[in-house]
């Protein structure tokens, strides 16, 4: 089965449109309408304009908080050295003594806490902030952990406690917003 189509017939075939005409106005009535002037065409208008911003104080506490760990971990890394045995040699850093792998820790939580710093993970950061606040919390009461392959000192266990403390009360706190509207009214009055 074939179907044609002559288009060309179809539209010649459409009824004429008879246009309505007012008795002695004729063509006049469908002229362009008279000019308006520009003022009384345009109204009255308000943009209202919004803002909001937002501040998390757990990802600033969090951001500086990784930064200190993974230079605290890098020197000690780099002090120690990662090509032998990572409990072997004691190196002195900022003070407390220090192994490879508990530098190597440090580079690990560092990196974590950064990368939920800047993605604004709060439940991440809370996570690490909790897991790496216990494992310091062990080593201030137990500070052999490891059979002393961490080398870690009470006195540096505590610091790390109190530092993961403070973010994991900072993940807590709730995001600070602050909103902005800017109402602009334009046109004639």
């Amino acid at each position: 089965m074939k179907i044609q189509s002559d288009r060309s017939q179809i539209v010649d075939e459409r009824e004429p449109v008879a246009m309505p005409t007012t008795p002695g106005v004729g063509e006049a009535a469908f002229a362009a309408p008279p000019l308006v002037p520009v003022a009384a065409a345009i109204g009255t208008e308000t943009v209202l304009t919004s803002r909001t911003s937002g501040f998390t104080p757990g990802v600033l506490v969090a951001g500086v908080v990784a930064i200190g760990l993974l230079i605290l971990g890098g020197i000690t890394a780099a002090r120690a050295g990662i090509d032998g045995s990572l409990d072997q040699p004691i190196v002195e850093v900022a003070g407390y003594t220090t192994t490879a792998l508990l530098g190597l820790i440090e580079i690990v939580f560092g990196f974590l806490l950064l990368i939920a710093a800047l993605t604004r993970a709060n439940s991440a950061i809370l996570f690490v902030g909790i897991v790496g606040g216990v494992m310091a919390l062990v080593a201030v009461f137990q500070p052999s952990v490891g059979e002393g392959s961490l080398a870690i000192e009470r006195r540096f266990a505590v610091v790390a406690a109190i530092a993961l403390g403070v973010v994991v009360v900072a993940a807590l706190l709730p995001t600070m917003r602050r909103r902005s509207v800017v109402r602009r009214t334009s046109g004639a009055t």
